[in-house]
């Protein structure tokens, strides 16, 4: 077991078995005695009755709580703008994000722009800076994948557009990881939101914008993914396993953060509009569709990938080293379970072109612009209708 600990990242870290406990505390220390605080999260996390325990935490600690638990996956512009208004009706002065990425997607941004924000859209895709003059905030993950705890991005969607929030004020001032709160998940979504932090890390590893610090940060992540997720998978209450995979989804947030994404992400929004793909499912089979090209590209940077995943490196040389990274990668996924075949979201190869020229909307492009392998429409066109062929 992993004994408690905190760390002094970009964010705060508190880990601990049943650290939700202590919640309370850590609202008087930020946002003052008796404050009124806005909890966020959503349906599902609520049924499972951590908003309850949530609201239990903060209570006990002497402050106020207002839930606001109408969050859908991709979650809505118009969810955020109503989060803002509840904050400001409220005086609220703090708020806490509870569940998966999208709650705390919604909870970061928010905050930010709960004291002199526009609404949401007006900051899509970088348009104008966040406001710094928002709401404390503490991000509570209850699934280990999306590393939007650590991370100065927000997503968002109106109707027809998935969009994005950027900047240093959608930092968190705390983020809370307990495991206990992770057990819940079923395996297939554990499956899911883990490959979702293997993707971030891969491709923290081998962006244009890699760095040593960041490199090693995301290597050590996919070590320890590699490790610990199948149990997690396999053996749902097993707190140590759930305690390892919610820490390397939070190293790899670190690592992303710097180095952003890159293609398997602009594919994975792009199927995930186009046919509503699984977040985490969606990265994980694009950057498998993906792997083996972009290996022959950087083989520098996949030669550490195959290592990190186990593969047989010792005395290969660089390239064929990196060539091992592909088939590494893929036997994970079956090993923890994910399917590969998206037959169940009824996609087709004549599908490859749409997924293709999504990959080019502005939401994405800039992805594509981050990863070390430059794409064309017909490079991309060729990945999607593998990812589609996959079985």
């Amino acid at each position: 077991m992993t004994d408690p600990f905190n760390f002094d990242a970009p964010v705060p870290l508190a880990f601990g078995v049943n650290r939700l406990a202590k919640l309370g505390r850590d609202i008087e220390k930020m946002a003052g005695a008796e404050s009124t605080v806005v909890l966020v999260s959503d349906p599902g996390v609520a049924a499972a009755g951590l908003v309850d325990k949530a609201a239990a935490a903060i209570e006990g600690g002497g402050h106020s709580v207002q839930a606001f638990t109408d969050i859908r996956s991709d979650p809505l512009a118009s969810s955020v703008d109503a989060v803002v208004a509840q904050a400001r009706q409220s005086g609220a002065r703090c708020v806490v994000g509870l569940g998966g990425g999208s709650s705390l997607d919604v909870a970061k941004v928010a905050a930010a722009l709960a004291v002199s924000g526009d609404a949401v859209e007006a900051y899509a895709l970088g348009a104008q800076p966040v406001p710094g003059d928002g709401l404390p905030k503490i991000a509570i993950p209850t699934t280990a994948g999306t590393g939007s705890e650590v991370t100065r991005t927000s997503v968002f969607s109106t109707e027809d557009r998935k969009l994005w929030a950027w900047g240093n004020a959608l930092r968190f001032n705390l983020a809370l990881l307990d495991p206990a709160l992770t057990v819940g998940l079923p395996p297939s979504l554990t499956a899911a939101t883990g490959v979702d932090a293997s993707v971030h890390a891969i491709e923290a590893a081998t962006t244009r914008r890699r760095n040593p610090v960041s490199t090693a940060l995301a290597l050590g992540a996919v070590r320890q993914l590699k490790a610990w997720l199948k149990r997690a998978v396999d053996e749902p209450e097993d707190l140590e396993a759930r305690g390892h995979v919610l820490i390397a989804a939070t190293i790899a947030g670190i690592a992303f953060d710097v180095t952003g994404v890159g293609i398997a992400h602009a594919m994975g929004h792009a199927i995930g509009e186009l046919a509503g793909v699984h977040h985490g499912r969606a990265v994980g089979l694009a950057l498998n569709a993906t792997m083996a090209g972009a290996a022959e590209t950087v083989p520098d940077a996949y030669a550490e990938v195959a290592a990190a995943l186990g593969a047989p490196v010792q005395g290969l040389g660089t390239e064929e080293a990196a060539a091992l990274a592909a088939p590494a990668y893929e036997a994970w996924l079956r090993e923890v379970g994910l399917r590969l075949s998206l037959d169940d979201h009824k996609l087709k190869a004549d599908d490859a072109d749409a997924i293709a020229e999504l990959c080019f909307a502005d939401e994405n492009k800039v992805m594509l612009m981050t990863d070390s392998v430059t794409y064309t429409p017909d490079t991309l066109r060729d990945a999607a209708a593998r990812m589609i062929a996959a079985a």
